[in-house]
């Protein structure tokens, strides 16, 4: 173990649990969605909504989520907010992600042990 990997009497240094957090933040198919269609360019909610086929209201939290992280950046354009990927290092750890669950991805799309309520 690294001195950067070790855990104090206190709990996880706060490496830990900003990776942890950040990992939550991804752990979300909508955001995971969102940040795909970011790394194809910038996106209006409208269009962010239209691709993921997800009602604008329900995208308002997760853009906000992503917002408050720094994973995405927005800017007033006119009349539209227009969303922009801020960390494109989201990318690889996305697609190793899907690397990995992959050999196994019926029995993790099924598994009952982690579920959304742990998420």
């Amino acid at each position: 173990m690294t001195a950067t990997s070790t855990l104090t009497a206190a709990g996880p240094r706060t490496e830990f649990a900003a990776a942890g957090l950040l990992l939550r933040l991804l752990a979300d198919p909508t955001r995971m969605g969102i940040v795909e269609l970011l790394a194809e360019g910038d996106r209006t909610v409208a269009e962010l909504a239209s691709a993921l086929a997800t009602p604008r209201s329900r995208l308002g939290n997760h853009l906000a989520c992503g917002l408050h992280c720094g994973v995405w950046t927005s800017e007033k354009r006119g009349r539209h907010v227009v969303y922009s990927l801020a960390d494109r290092g989201v990318l690889g750890l996305l697609e190793h992600a899907r690397q990995i669950a992959a050999p196994r991805a019926d029995y993790l799309a099924g598994c009952s042990r982690l579920g959304p309520d742990w998420i």
